[in-house]
Parts: C-alpha cells; structure tokens; sequence
C-alpha cells in the first residue's frame, strides 16, 4: 500500500535511467535513489512553473520527506517521476510523487517544502508570491504530511567529517548526500533487506568541516538514523526494511 496522495493538478513527468551510480554493492538502487529523482523532477517543474530559483530570487528548502518503494530498483530500469504541489499549509508547500516502472506503480512520496529570500534567508510565506496563489486553496488535510521523529535509544554508530564532495551549491550538505549518510547507519551491505519506507527530515544545515555524529536506534520495527553535531540535531531519519531476495 502506497502513500495516499492528493487529486493532482499541474502534473509534470519525467523518465530517468537507473544508471550504475546508483546502484550499490547488492546489485540494487540505494536509499538515495528516489530523493536524487524526486529533487531533480521538482527542480524542473518549479522552473517550467516560473517557481524556480533565480526567476523569485529564492532558496527552496526542502524541509521532510517520506517514500515508500514496493521493491527494489534495478540497473538500467527506466523509471517515470509523476510529481505535483500538493497544496500549501502555512508557510510549507507540499508536494507529491509517483514512481512507476513499466507503466506500474513502484513507489511513491511527500514531502514539505519551505521558501527562503535568497539574500535575508528569511521564510517567504506562500501568499506573498503570486504564482502560488492557485495552490492556496488546495485543500492538504487528507495528505499524511511527515512528522518529528523521535527514538528513546540513540547510540553512536560513526561519525562522517563533512567534505568537498558532500556540498551543494548553497554551500552545505546536499539533501541527497544527508541520505547516504543516513543510509550508512543501516549496515545495508550487512543483509538482504531493502528500504522499503524511509523519511527524512532536514533539521539543520551541515556545512564543510562538521563533525556529524551519526546516531542509531531501534522501536517497533523501525531503524532510527539521527545526525548531530555540536549538541545539534541535524537530520532525524526512520526506515523500515523489507526482505529482498536478489533473482
């Protein structure tokens, strides 16, 4: 059972190959995977939407996000984004996804986004931005939007130095890379099990020269992966894994 998602308006679709740079020592798509597609679908729909970054003079800051993946993604599978707004809560835009492979639906996803003044870094709520008006009277309330995340047991699994490699061009860790990181605390290479619901929230910004303690625990079923530094939450991520077996 997939996440439940609103009647969308404005959909935006786009194939994308599932190329050996995402594929991990299992032969399968790694956790990243979907985050790296969905960011890059909505990127290219808010620009065709005149929402895009250097057309408002913004920072979309993606706030949390929860996917959900029937199987596995494999090899060269080619894998059509379906991807929408969702409606507008507040100051958080919402937005949904659709993945599907061969027609079928493989996996799906929300998320909560938050738009930011370029130069005061300032929260611009959605009324102030005329494109968003449309979206304003989207109604989120059936939309399961992710929560806090919270784990009674943390310890210690590693600790990743921020790098060169992890940044992006607002100059902190990018949102994908947070999920590799997070991924590294599930000991993936250890089983035969998949992601197959994981959600992230992006509590804090990381920048070069941290020191991100990563954090793991275990309650109900589900693999908790939180990172700090400095005595400050800077993700919070749960998983639950699902058995795989390779063909």
């Amino acid at each position: 059972m997939l996440l439940d998602t609103l009647k969308p308006i404005d959909v935006f679709e786009k194939t994308y190959e599932i190329h050996f740079g995402f594929i991990d020592n299992r032969g399968i798509a790694r956790p990243s995977c979907l985050f790296d597609l969905a960011q890059d679908a909505a990127t290219v729909h808010a620009y065709q939407l005149g929402l895009g970054r250097e057309q408002l003079g913004v920072l979309w800051v993606l706030s949390r996000m929860k996917t959900e993946l029937l199987r596995p993604l494999l090899p060269y599978e080619q894998v059509c984004v379906q991807t929408w707004c969702a409606g507008i809560k507040g100051a958080t835009w919402l937005r949904s996804f659709r993945f599907l492979s061969g027609g079928e639906p493989v996996g799906a996803a929300v998320s909560s986004w938050t738009v930011l003044d370029q130069e005061t870094h300032r929260i611009l709520r959605p009324t102030a931005i005329e494109q968003a008006r449309r979206y304003l009277a989207l109604s989120p309330e059936k939309l399961v939007i992710p929560g806090k995340l919270a784990c009674a047991d943390l310890r210690e699994h590693h600790v990743h130095p921020v790098c060169y490699s992890d940044l992006d061009v607002n100059d902190h860790v990018n949102n994908v890379k947070i999920v590799d990181i997070l991924s590294d605390g599930l000991d993936l290479n250890l089983g035969s099990q998949f992601v197959s619901a994981l959600q992230v929230n992006y509590t804090a910004e990381s920048r070069f020269g941290d020191r991100l303690r990563v954090l793991t625990g275990q309650e109900d079923g589900v693999r908790y992966v939180f990172g700090e530094a400095d005595g400050k939450t800077r993700f919070e991520g749960a998983a639950r894994l699902s058995p795989w077996t390779p063909s």
